[in-house]
């Protein structure tokens, strides 16, 4: 009995283990894609994946003090390159293509810092591209109508 019971569960681990591996390769993909365009690690993109919790913050002396303290990337790192000027304007102005976001949103949806989301509303509202609107009692944000 003891025999057939161990058949029974290797085959419906086999078979789960079939069935998961395509999303194990999408996976895997997703975070060289990542990585490659330079979003975040990959390392930095398994952790977040994987549940863990992200480390506390340090204590404001704590934070203070190491501020001062010149920092260099170890022997051998790559410097980071920076996206082109106004890529993430362009990437506010495609989420607002589908409709009006309010900041919040198009962080999540641009995965781009709030910062850089609060400059970029900012400067295209600015220019005339993007207009404010309130949704909810919460400022939102829409494309201008075009001009006829």
């Amino acid at each position: 009995m003891s025999a057939d019971l161990l058949s029974r569960v290797r085959r419906e681990i086999d078979g789960r283990l079939r069935e998961l591996r395509p999303a194990v390769r999408e996976y895997e993909r997703l975070l060289a894609a990542a990585e490659s365009n330079g979003l975040a690690p990959a390392s930095a993109l398994r952790a977040a994946g994987s549940g863990r919790s992200t480390p506390k913050a340090r204590p404001r002396a704590a934070r203070a003090s190491s501020a001062r303290v010149a920092r260099r990337a170890p022997a051998g790192a790559e410097k980071r390159k920076r996206a082109p000027r106004g890529t993430s304007q362009l990437a506010i102005v495609a989420a607002l293509e589908h409709g009006s976001h309010t900041v919040s949103e198009l962080v999540v949806v641009t995965a781009l810092a709030p910062a850089s989301v609060r400059e970029g509303v900012r400067r295209l509202t600015r220019t005339g591209i993007v207009a404010k609107a309130e949704r909810d009692g919460k400022p939102a944000y829409a494309l201008s109508a075009p001009a006829s």
